[in-house]
């Protein structure tokens, strides 16, 4: 029997829960009772034609009805994948139109679609794929007759989940995840974490379209199965933000996971906030985009008011096609980076320890009358986690780099893809010939843990500067009355007979002088970058384009707001 499988049925024997919040409301589970709900959904499914070899996409707010299709579709043999929900800035035919381009990547899946979806079903049909309303068929699979369970012909390397990765729109890419790939993460987090089963409670508000919502707050539980989980949908988070840490406080969580822009949000609101108790809290992981080391240091020293221990802050770097974690900061260790010489990474490529006493990150523009190197502090993300390998390679030539030298990050092992669903081009593209997965990301090793400096597709070189667009979004943001998280930067080709590269920023604020948040902005980037911006764009709040998790889509920036 297949990893999921078991962990679904040794599950329903251990005294865990799920609790679904909605609202001011909640409902709880046993692992039990969705197991048994599950079955008989598996059979009404596999009236629909669903098993092995056809995948089962599920399109809903997280609830007991989306944990269970998820089970049912494990527990028939097929794939699971949780097709995303609109992100803040996309239009409804917009997202009906993305929505289509990927199911048809999928080929002919078995598509449940929940509220307040279930007016598109019509829109969406066609291409071969069934399209089922969720509740109804829930509902009927609880109600009436069904055929039995019986455990289905399925092996470890079969896939168990076909993940859609962060903003692919256009040509989606959907990662090939089987059994033996997700049972070997799961093992490498536990062991990472050093989790302990009779004292573990994650909640998470994460989209479960995300592989870090589906693995860390889903999966990761039912494995353990003794560990309560629980769970919110992202829409509430993002009408309530402040629901996260509140309910962090109210069911004594000890585990939670979000992105960079989430905890820079939760810093704001804890600074001024009633008091909670944060203390439960042993792993505050963040994940999913770069590590902002200023505002994950804000988000720490605001959670501290509340009883929050900052060691229990844990930088991680992880991506789909590893299932999802890759590296983890150790636990209980909290924050920690490493100061590097700006001017050396940016121009040589290399990672220099600044080992004087020197100016910081947040107070570079006393360094212009040269007290010190301007400096960039990088966090470090751990060292990898077991079963996988990286190394760091010159991406042209792919040879491999020594510590503190910028390349290219590669990894191999056993929580790797093997390669994306139906698509042997890019498949082939994604691994190198002795089998490291490219991940297109840049960044170096010190003393065996990672840094990650950048993706290389979004670098913008400027003079033969390499200028790294997170490094400017943390400039950006730090710029008066720029909503914190709400900073993204991006290349455009100027035109004109100057012509060349050029660095655009665009800003979220509340404030209605956009003269000044423009003037801001400048003068903050370029103190802290040493570069001034060709072109900042001043946005209402909302403007900026993000994946339903709060990642920002650079790309989509750069088409929306070029110049």
């Amino acid at each position: 029997m297949v990893y999921l499988i078991e962990a679904i049925e040794r599950a329903t024997k251990e005294s865990g829960t799920i609790t679904f919040l909605a609202g001011d409301g909640e409902q709880r589970y046993s692992w039990a009772r969705l197991y048994d709900d599950a079955r008989r959904l598996a059979g009404r499914l596999r009236d629909h034609g669903l098993g092995p070899g056809r995948p089962l996409v599920v399109l809903a707010l997280t609830s007991p009805a989306a944990i269970t299709a998820a089970l049912a579709g494990w527990l028939a043999g097929t794939s699971v994948t949780f097709a995303p929900t609109p992100a803040r800035t996309m239009t409804p035919a917009g997202y009906t139109e993305a929505t289509r381009r990927r199911l048809r990547a999928l080929g002919e899946p078995v598509v449940l679609v929940g509220a307040p979806w279930t007016s598109v079903l019509d829109d969406l049909d066609g291409d071969g794929r069934v399209m089922l309303p969720l509740d109804q068929v829930l509902h009927a699979a609880l109600n009436t007759p069904t055929r039995s369970w019986e455990p289905p012909a399925v092996a470890e390397w079969d896939p168990a989940i076909l993940q859609m990765t962060s903003g692919t729109t256009d040509s989606p890419k959907i990662v090939r995840i089987s059994h033996a790939n997700v049972a070997a993460n799961v093992e490498a987090i536990n062991i990472a974490t050093g989790h302990d089963p009779t004292h573990g409670r994650m909640l998470s508000w994460l989209p479960l379209s995300h592989d870090m919502g589906l693995i860390g707050s889903f999966v990761l539980p039912l494995s353990c199965g003794r560990c309560d989980v629980v769970l919110s949908s992202p829409v509430d988070y993002l009408a309530h933000p402040a629901s996260w840490m509140e309910q962090i406080s109210r069911y004594r969580a000890t585990s939670t996971v979000g992105p960079n822009s989430a905890y820079a949000l939760a810093a704001k609101l804890l600074a001024t906030g009633p008091a909670l108790d944060l203390s439960s809290l042993r792993c505050a992981l963040s994940g999913g985009e770069s590590v902002d080391p200023d505002l994950m240091a804000a988000f720490t020293t605001a959670a501290a008011r509340h009883g929050f221990n900052p060691g229990a802050a844990v930088p991680a770097y992880g991506m789909a096609e590893a299932t999802v974690a890759v590296t983890l900061s150790p636990l209980g260790r909290g924050l920690c980076c490493d100061t590097v010489d700006a001017e050396q990474l940016d121009q040589r490529g290399h990672a220099v320890p600044v080992t004087r006493p020197a100016v910081t990150s947040v107070d570079v523009a006393a360094d212009t009358n040269g007290d010190g190197p301007r400096v960039r502090r990088m966090p470090l993300l751990g060292p990898p986690v077991a079963g996988l390998e990286l190394r760091i390679v010159d991406p042209d030539s792919g040879q491999r780099l020594p510590d503190r030298r910028v390349g290219e990050v590669q990894i191999r092992g056993t929580s790797v893809t093997s390669g994306y669903h139906d698509d042997p081009l890019l498949t082939r593209e994604l691994f190198t010939p002795d089998g490291w997965l490219r991940t297109g990301d840049l960044g170096y090793l010190a003393d065996g843990e990672l840094v990650i400096t950048g993706r290389a597709k979004d670098v913008i070189i400027l003079a033969g500067r390499n200028i790294y667009p997170d490094e400017v979004e943390r400039a950006a943001a730090r710029a008066p009355g720029v909503r914190a998280g709400n900073a993204v930067a991006f290349a455009y080709h100027r035109p004109g007979p100057l012509g060349g590269e050029g660095l655009a920023v665009a800003v979220e604020t509340r404030s209605d002088d956009h003269a000044e948040i423009r003037t801001a902005v400048i003068r903050q980037i370029h103190e802290t970058v040493g570069v001034k911006p060709h072109t900042v764009v001043v946005l209402r709040p909302g403007s900026i384009p993000k994946t339903p998790s709060g990642k920002l889509q650079r790309a989509e920036a750069a088409r929306r707001f070029t110049p």
